[in-house]
């Protein structure tokens, strides 16, 4: 395994925690974006990718970080035992999000080492 699939692999586990955590807020605008974003990274984990397909998906998840009433300015009002359960478990979404972000750099870095 390479190292970009590594990342591709951290990155899908890192999406998938995250998706849970928005889906414990049924108002949340974010989570089908993120749900797609998980497709693409499957998709490319089970059927392979070129480097321009981790280019795009690295910007795809990027795009959506920075300027006003983006994804990092999400913030997720509502207290549940199921959250407070995923905070123990994962992290909080805080955490996730800047860590998919991160993941999205990491992505984009190793495919222009590659």
């Amino acid at each position: 395994m390479d190292s970009k699939d590594i990342v591709l692999s951290d990155l899908k586990l890192a999406i998938e925690q995250l998706c849970l955590h928005l889906k414990t807020d049924e108002s949340c605008i974010w989570t089908n974006h993120f749900e797609k974003q998980l497709k693409h990274v499957n998709d490319l984990i089970e059927y392979g990718y070129v480097e321009e397909n981790l280019y795009e998906i690295s910007s795809s998840i990027k795009a959506v970080y920075g300027g006003m009433g983006s994804f990092n300015d999400y913030y997720n009002p509502h207290q549940s035992k199921k959250r407070n359960e995923l905070n123990k478990l994962y992290g909080s979404s805080s955490d996730l999000s800047s860590k998919v972000y991160d993941l999205a750099v990491k992505l984009k870095q190793s495919e222009e080492k590659g």
